[in-house]
């Protein structure tokens, strides 16, 4: 008897690495939804159980490695926002070179806005759920560290589209570095002293 669970993961897996490998090579409008449902050896049926449209796996494609990276890293501390050393950002860029030619297909002219608008949804919501020491720290009412949170995240996401757009090989501890000491420089005045 097979884990129903287990299954249903492995089908989706199926049909998010059809699409990955289709999206590597085919530009994203000429994809079909049966072209996927074919690659990953199943039908059209099999792909609307799991996803809505080419606009869902797309995102869930994005989510899917990046929680494969997620997996792959060391767990944060919350007190120092490091792992093993490092930046969420650090491992964040580490998966935008690991996955470059994903990404670089991602910044296309013809991915809809609305999965852009997803993808920096979830790296804000990300972004602010890794960061409960310094919004506890954040002393300013206007602006609200959200609004603080939606600016780096945006900040970060056109830093990896413009790394992806000019296919500059980033160092990325340095890059993530750079963007903790901007990040963090900037907000200085904002911040309490930390009672330790």
């Amino acid at each position: 008897m097979y884990n129903q669970k287990d299954r249903i993961s492995e089908t989706y897996e199926k049909l998010i690495i059809a699409f990955h490998n289709l999206f590597l090579i085919t530009p994203y409008e000429k994809i079909s939804i049966e072209q996927i449902a074919k690659q990953a050896g199943m039908t059209r049926v099999n792909f609307y159980h799991y996803f809505v449209d080419k606009e869902d796996i797309l995102y869930r494609t994005y989510l899917f490695l990046y929680r494969k990276m997620e997996t792959n890293s060391p767990i944060i501390d919350p007190k120092t926002l490091l792992a093993d050393g490092h930046s969420l950002t650090y491992y964040a860029l580490e998966n935008v070179k690991s996955n470059f030619q994903f990404y670089k297909c991602l910044f296309q002219n013809t991915i809809p806005a609305s999965v852009t608008y997803q993808i920096l949804d979830f790296i804000t919501e990300e972004s602010y759920r890794t960061h409960g020491e310094l919004q506890k720290l954040y002393q300013a009412e206007f602006p609200p560290y959200r609004f603080v949170n939606q600016y780096l995240a945006g900040a970060f996401w056109n830093l990896v589209r413009n790394m992806i757009q000019s296919n500059a090989n980033f160092d990325s501890e340095l890059l993530s570095q750079f963007f903790k000491n901007l990040a963090t420089e900037g907000l200085k005045h904002y911040l309490t002293k930390s009672k330790e």
